[in-house]
């Protein structure tokens, strides 16, 4: 019956993904003797499939009776999620610091033995920030769950069987490349914002090597790392419920929304702080020989470079309003299945 597959399909959603097959097996066995006890002659009604259920109790209930969901910092139910979240962060930072390494080695090849060196530190140093900032995360969502469980369990006298919420449809469905993809950008920028932002600037090869006229002066935006920190936390927290949730509701487009918003927000707070940009880079550009007072354009391009964070803030408030069209529209062709 559908009641019995929603009952089942509430309970198995709240264990982890290897236990499920089992335990719906199991459940399903235990629910049709059940049955056969208040119906011997095989004709079940809605009345003693609901008597079932009743009797079974609440789904968060009994799925807490399966995990043993109170004597984990990470519960079983989380765990899938948490390692695979946790080795997409780790690789991640790998990759882009391994990048960051081959760069420095292209710009300075005569200090490879110093960026090595600072290579495996930071490897070290950020696989172990990375580590314990996705176990917090983690944490912090299994609590708030195993919260919401025990407030749950309060009101099992006042639950029915047909309060249970239809199974969803496949539509709904989060691709595990938009999580994936996510925390690998997150990463990527925060890594980039810690270790290397002066490499951000002009790049210019000449008879002493390789030289980086940076955009960014880097004693002031390395204040700016904790607000770096929180971005890095709200960008992993919202894809590490995608990959938990893994389907498009309600709930999951407001924490899309609220993220994004509060991220735009603290980035638009740097941003908008002139003393971050490098106040000498028009001279810098003029003394590599890359721009000059008596050009054409000279005006043109002083005044880009004076204009150039509102330009950036109103792009990037520009992107996150799309995106949020995007993922509005997203959960809007679904929303009846969704719920």
């Amino acid at each position: 019956m559908e009641l019995i597959d929603r009952y089942i399909y509430a309970v198995t959603q709240r264990l982890p993904e290897q236990q499920r097959t089992d335990i719906k097996q199991e459940l399903q066995g235990l629910i049709e003797d059940m049955l056969e006890e208040r119906a011997p002659a095989g004709r079940v009604s809605q009345e003693d499939a609901e008597s079932v259920l009743l009797e079974l109790g609440h789904p968060s209930a009994l799925a807490a009776q399966y995990r043993g969901f109170d004597r984990y910092l990470i519960g079983p139910m989380m765990f899938d999620p948490y390692l695979t979240t946790l080795k997409i962060v780790l690789v991640s930072i790998g990759m882009a610091l391994t990048a960051l390494f081959a760069i420095e080695t292209i710009v300075k090849p005569q200090e490879i033995l110093e960026h090595f060196t600072e290579y495996l530190v930071s490897l070290f140093s950020a696989g172990a920030q990375g580590f314990c900032w996705v176990t917090i995360v983690f944490a912090w969502i299994g609590h708030r769950q195993q919260r919401d469980a025990a407030g749950r369990e309060g009101m099992n006298k006042d639950w029915k069987p047909a309060d249970l919420p239809q199974i969803p449809d496949m539509n709904t469905q989060i691709k595990m490349s938009e999580p994936i993809g996510g925390i690998i950008f997150t990463v990527l920028f925060t890594v980039l914002c810690l270790y290397s932002i002066d490499l951000l600037g002009i790049w210019r090869i000449n008879d002493g090597g390789r030289t980086v006229i940076p955009f960014l002066n880097a004693d002031v935006f390395h204040g700016y790392l904790p607000l770096i920190w929180v971005l890095a936390a709200l960008g992993i927290l919202k894809e590490s419920v995608k990959i938990i949730v893994r389907k498009r509701t309600g709930r999951m487009l407001a924490l899309h929304i609220l993220v994004s918003i509060t991220s735009t927000i603290l980035v638009c707070v740097i941003l908008a702080d002139s003393a971050i940009w490098n106040p000498d880079f028009i001279q810098q550009v003029e003394a590599a020989g890359l721009l000059s007072p008596v050009w054409k354009d000279y005006d043109r391009v002083i005044s880009i470079w004076n204009g150039v964070s509102e330009w950036i803030i109103t792009i990037i408030a520009l992107f996150t309003v799309l995106d949020i069209l995007s993922e509005s529209y997203k959960w809007y062709r679904v929303k009846p299945s969704a719920g």
